[in-house]
């Protein structure tokens, strides 16, 4: 299991990169598809972070619930929130290109 995480990784992230569709659209103007578009991609980029946490909590080696809700580790806070803005970097870098 531990050998396919990285290709699993890099099926979720090329996903929306590969089905991504050119929309042209006028200043001003929105239309249902780009509409449509933002809710898809907003709701992937969500997933893939949700998915980021769960890899990261397993790459960590912790219980990153029960560091942050029991034992109130700001340390571990501070470094899940490191976690999630790279993760939503890279994240919002595939969705754009």
């Amino acid at each position: 299991m531990r050998r396919l995480a990285p290709l699993f990784v890099a099926l979720l992230t090329a996903g929306p990169a590969l089905a991504q569709d050119t929309v042209v659209v006028r200043e001003g103007s929105l239309t249902l598809e780009v509409f449509l578009a933002t809710l898809v991609y907003g709701s992937v980029g969500v997933l893939m972070c949700v998915l980021g946490f769960f890899a990261f909590d397993k790459i960590a080696g912790l219980s990153l619930k029960h560091e942050l809700v029991e034992d109130q580790n700001v340390a571990v806070g501070i470094m899940l929130a490191g976690a999630f803005v790279g993760i939503g970097l890279v994240v919002a870098a595939v969705m754009i290109s």
